[in-house]
């Protein structure tokens, strides 16, 4: 029988490659050596510490040179110098390993409490810690050692008193760095899962908290182990260490060596010497080591980490084309173009692949399209479909790891293979990018009209005066209100949409032939997006540049694009021209694609359910948050009053920060009403502490927006879903694997489940696996808080149709929370429309979606793109002025 060798390897030394590998072994090789010197000393020492006198009472004699009979010397007192070495080790050893340990057990509960309650008791602990902090760390040793040692002579009293002198040093360490994670980590929506099942508060510091913090503590133990060392050696050598004739220690021996150095006498300071370098340096490579291969955006990461969206995304292709490659003819006729055409930019056979921990990974495969001067092209696709991948590889954006084949052409010029040098001077003034994310594409530190003048002055010879004008000249052209002053605003100061103006406005400084834009329009409300795109149309129109539009919006698609590319994993499936291709897609996998987009009018809702019995009633509610440094109270909720009933789903909908989720979170206790009632199934429960809540938590349950983030990744998909059968009932361990399978059966995932983790998963079975946690307890009340947003659109097709399907079977009441009317007009009775913390409408689903009364509400109705070219064109003429105020 085979044996797999690599089960009996450590993961960590797995996960590390080449010289890290070599410095992570080295490293435990010499922590190893030395634990082994420490324990069997007294077997390995030829003689005791202090003895100057072999058994039958021969005195060795001073100062004698390394020999055979005393291979390191002797000292000047006659002591053996190797004994002293070794049995030096067992006191190193026993000191650092108390000390660490003793470091560990103090601070990090401390960081945990002070980190996951805050208040008072936080800015004590903080208080306290940053005293000890701002002592040098050698002199509050120093201090420590002398108020503990208290004239002890013993080998453990002294031992233990250099322990403390050390804690006392690295307790400060251990608590800032779980304070802050634990700070971190408690605002995790699988934190917040656990206090709505009513999960107590030791049980959420334990599971939930130190579990994902204590990934840091083996680097934090190993680093301050060498420091440790140190820290003993110097209160040895400065007189305040172990008493000498208690236990060997280096420090010490250090002190008395330093007359013999000028002497001659080198061994009595050497071999002590070398003993604390090497297990420093075995301690700092083991620490160091460790903090690279346990720091996530230091490993290249495998197939492992998508294989799971990959089997789901392939399952489905293959259940579509029946098995059959339909992509060879299709993806042919894309690049047969017409030899007249010209071009701006054309990418011929792209191939991407990348070297990770997991192996080659192939991420795009012979990709081939073109662009033309004022044209914009699509690529659309799921996750994971190499859109991004092949727009980086364009502008040489992709990481070392990248191999990238096939040709790229601007003009007449070939970009791959050219140097970061070469593609300097292209980037930004004849090739642009605008990111998905404005937010992290901007410096935080930088003003955006510093950030435009940079990029100009990098093309342009022009004087910053006039690259200032120029600035606010693109700040005005691409609709920033008040560019003369808004040019010196802070990133942290623009609304989002207004930051993805600035994108634009770095995008367009050089008027480049060229901008590819990468979901720029994702991380926007629907009214800013509207703004955006007719921003994008506008630019093209004006300056006659090429967009490359990459999306998984198909609304988006409808309404910019001239022509579209579908992609999946890697491969180009289709090409046609857009209003083509949405009436008559040839490939299987691009009808299932547009199948599965919800169209907002076309669905056919649900009707109301007025005469069920009420579930949750909200009350003149109103939500406060403190005001920062002096400033007044910021109002998130004002004054609004709903109802949902039994079987019924209420839509709620508004842009960002319209208060939606606050509504959401207030209504399970999350959040604390200002004023204002909040009734679940006639129980009053806004108020309530988290100890009165607790009986009331088997009511409602909440499905979180992002399903990687509200499942524990410490946790089984089995102990995930259990914890609320744990925490509420007192079913026995047989009966709750009984209720999870059976759950995991409802959510169409099997049993089998149970025993995998989060990360084993794709986003849509994450997210099934959250909505059967969610009805673990047979809610009466279920909050969604954008549960399908993070979702590509056919798992967010099987998601809401399994949404639907339970909430017929066990009529639940729903808030749904969501931006995408799309996605309520499929499935909600009732929609309420927030604006700015009010409630400013709210009725029956086809009379808010189909006849608005509001004009907020008309404008977010118009603002939203369907994934049809010639109705969306009807609905933008339509539109008109509504949407010319939007910022």
């Amino acid at each position: 029988m085979a044996v797999n060798a690599k089960k009996f390897v450590p993961t960590i030394v797995r996960q590390s490659h080449g010289l890290q590998r070599f410095m992570l072994l080295l490293g435990f090789a010499i922590i190893a050596i030395f634990l082994f010197v420490a324990v069997f000393a007294p077997w390995l020492a030829p003689y005791d510490f202090n003895a100057d006198r072999t058994a039958d009472g021969v005195v060795f004699g001073t100062q004698q040179a390394p020999s055979a009979a005393h291979w390191f010397g002797t000292t000047v007192g006659g002591t053996d110098v190797l004994s002293r070495v070794i049995f030096g080790t067992r006191t190193a050893v026993e000191v650092i390993l108390l000390a660490v340990v003793l470091s560990g057990v103090i601070g990090v509960p401390l960081g945990l409490v002070s980190g996951f309650l805050g208040g008072w008791l936080d800015r004590i602990l903080v208080l306290i810690m940053d005293a000890l902090y701002a002592f040098p760390s050698l002199l509050l040793a120093i201090v420590v050692a002398i108020v503990l040692s208290g004239g002890s002579s013993s080998a453990f009293g002294g031992i233990m008193a250099a322990a403390i002198s050390i804690t006392v040093v690295f307790i400060p360490q251990y608590f800032r760095v779980i304070r802050n994670a634990t700070i971190a980590v408690k605002v995790e929506p699988y934190v917040d899962s656990a206090r709505v099942v009513g999960v107590r508060t030791p049980r959420i510091l334990r599971k939930h908290i130190f579990s994902n913090v204590s990934s840091s503590l083996p680097v934090i133990g190993t680093l301050n182990a060498s420091e440790a060392i140190l820290t003993l050696a110097g209160l040895g050598f400065l007189g305040f260490g172990i008493e000498p004739s208690a236990a060997a220690e280096w420090g010490y021996d250090l002190n008395k060596a330093m007359p013999d150095a000028s002497s001659g006498i080198w061994w009595t300071g050497v071999f002590p010497g070398l003993a604390i370098v090497l297990i420093v340096l075995g301690a700092t490579l083991v620490g160091e080591s460790l903090n690279d291969i346990l720091n996530p955006l230091l490993r290249n990461r495998g197939t492992d980490s998508t294989s799971a969206d990959e089997a789901e995304l392939a399952h489905q292709f293959e259940e579509i084309t029946g098995g059959e490659d339909a992509s060879v003819e299709i993806r042919t006729a894309a690049v047969a173009t017409d030899a007249n055409r010209v071009v701006a930019l054309s990418l011929t056979d792209l191939e991407v692949t990348f070297q990770t921990d997991g192996g080659q990974v192939h991420a795009v495969n012979g990709v081939s399209f073109d662009v033309a001067p004022g044209e914009v092209v699509a690529v659309v696709g799921e996750s994971g479909s190499g859109k991004s991948v092949s727009s980086r590889a364009i502008l040489g954006l992709l990481p070392s790891t990248a191999e990238v084949g096939g040709s790229v052409t601007l003009g007449d010029r070939e970009l791959l293979g050219m140097s970061a040098d070469q593609l300097r001077p292209i980037r930004g003034d004849q090739v642009s990018m605008v990111f998905q994310e404005p937010s992290t594409a901007l410096n935080p530190v930088y003003t955006v009209g510093w950030q435009i003048i940079e990029g100009l002055q990098a093309h342009t010879k022009i004087s910053k005066k006039d690259a200032r004008k120029r600035a606010v000249e693109l700040l005005e052209m691409v609709g920033m209100p008040d560019p003369e002053h808004r040019v010196d605003y802070y990133p942290h100061q623009l609304s989002g949409g207004q930051k993805q103006r600035v994108v634009i406005a770095m995008a367009i400084a050089c008027e480049p032939d060229v901008i590819i834009a990468d979901e720029p329009t994702t991380a926007l409300d629907v009214t800013v997006q509207a703004a955006i795109l007719e921003l994008l149309l506008s630019l093209r129109e004006r300056l006659g540049t090429a967009i490359v539009l990459i999306t998984h919006n198909m609304g988006v698609v409808a309404d910019m694009a001239d022509r579209v590319v579908v992609m999946y994993r890697g491969n180009v499936v289709e090409s046609a021209p857009s209003r083509e291709l949405f009436a008559s897609p040839k490939h299987p996998y691009t009808r299932a694609l547009l199948d599965a987009v919800p169209h907002l009018g076309r669905e056919n809702g649900p009707g109301l359910v007025d005469a069920n019995e009420l579930v949750l009633k909200v009350d003149d509610l109103v939500v406060e948050f403190p005001g920062r440094f002096g400033q007044p109270t910021f109002r998130a909720v004002d004054h609004v009053s709903l109802e949902v009933r039994k079987g019924e789903v209420l839509g709620l909908v508004g842009e960002s920060g319209s208060g939606k989720s606050t509504i959401g979170r207030t209504a399970v206790g999350l959040q604390q009403p200002t004023s204002g009632t909040i009734d679940v199934s006639g129980n009053r429960i806004s108020g309530l502490s988290d100890r009165e809540l607790r009986p009331y938590r088997s009511r409602f349950g909440f499905v979180f927006q992002d399903p990687a983030s509200s499942l524990n990744p410490r946790m089984s998909i089995g102990q995930c879903i259990a914890e609320p059968l744990h925490v509420q009932t007192e079913m026995t361990q047989k009966e709750v694997d009984t209720k999870v399978r059976s759950l995991l059966e409802s959510v169409e995932l099997g049993g089998s489940y149970a025993e995998r983790f989060p990360h084993e998963l794709s986003g849509g079975q994450r997210q099934r696996v959250s909505l059967a946690r969610a009805l673990s307890l047979d809610p009466d009340l279920l909050i969604a808080d954008e549960p399908t947003s993070a979702l590509d659109v056919s798992v967010q097709a099987r998601v809401l149709e399994l949404f639907t399907e339970l909430q017929h079977r066990l009529q639940f009441a729903c808030l749904f929370i969501s931006h995408d009317l799309a996605v309520v007009d499929t499935l909600a009775n009732r929609v309420a429309v927030m604006q700015d913390g009010k409630l400013v409408e709210i009725g029956p689903r086809e009379q808010v979606l189909g006849n608005p009364q509001e004009d907020y509400t008309k404008r977010l109705i118009a603002a939203v793109p369907v994934p049809d070219p010639v109705e969306q064109r009807r609905r933008r003429e339509e539109r008109g002025h509504l949407l010319t105020d939007i910022s």
